[in-house]
């Protein structure tokens, strides 16, 4: 089955190799998805919103050019945002709106949902935490000092029955750590909610040994980012099949 819509999977960007290949991995992983046949391999590819050698709208237009020359009129951006940030409020819609006014209405362009709006992501995670035999977990997400900039994560942490922590603001790992010792946990199991490794999920981790040290008697288990998660390329995909309530360009 040949699928007339071009797909690019949109990450902020990282100057972390691990993000690239893992970007790349979970888009080859969408094409098989899709079962797309070779010559239209090309109709799914990716981009970044920031620190990439061209701007998000640049290779926007870049790759609706290849799409039209393959005679593709639509262009669906999945943009692979854990939270509702100004990234995906703001700065996304702005560059594909500049990037629409470019190329004209030969190519219809269409902002899906991001990623962590996903309805059916609580369940993937829920299949990772009820590995292992942990007391108690917590979530640990990068965190956000805007007003309410955290609400999802708290909302989705309890949802799961988990503990939330951030790594910028508080309440911090090392403190969630610290207050579940006192209260008598020792096997305790840690989900970063990231989409790819990078320096602060090696932070975390580094994070952990030392609480180890510091507390001998803790167990604790830190899951993969959720790149190594099998249904998420799926659930990409599924996001451009609920594009009817996002927002259309």
């Amino acid at each position: 089955m040949i699928h007339c819509s071009g797909k690019l999977l949109v990450i902020h960007g990282s100057r972390d190799p691990r993000t690239h290949q893992g970007l790349l991995d979970l888009a080859q992983q969408v094409r098989m998805g899709l079962g797309l046949q070779q010559s239209y391999g090309n109709s799914v590819e990716t981009a970044t919103l920031e620190l990439g050698e061209y701007t998000l709208s640049e290779q926007i237009q870049q790759f609706g050019d290849r799409l039209l020359r393959q005679n593709i009129t639509h262009l669906q951006i999945i943009p692979l945002f854990l939270l509702p940030g100004m990234h995906v409020m703001e700065d996304i819609p702005a560059q594909v709106q500049e990037a629409q006014s470019i190329i004209g209405e030969e190519l219809h362009i269409e902002i899906c949902p991001y990623l962590g709006s996903y309805p059916q992501l609580q369940n993937g995670l829920i299949e990772e935490i009820e590995i292992g035999d942990r007391e108690v977990w917590i979530i640990i997400a990068h965190g956000s000092r805007r007003p309410g900039g955290n609400k999802p994560v708290e909302t989705l942490a309890h949802q799961l029955g988990m503990l939330d922590a951030y790594w910028l603001v508080m309440p911090s790992l090392d403190w969630r750590i610290d207050q579940l010792m006192d209260l008598g946990y020792r096997r305790i199991g840690v989900l970063p909610y990231f989409l790819f490794p990078g320096y602060i999920t090696d932070a975390i981790s580094k994070t952990l040994a030392a609480k180890q040290a510091a507390y001998p008697q803790l167990d604790y288990t830190l899951l993969p980012t959720l790149n190594h998660n099998p249904h998420l390329a799926q659930m990409v995909l599924d996001l451009t099949v609920f594009s009817k309530a996002s927002t259309l360009i």
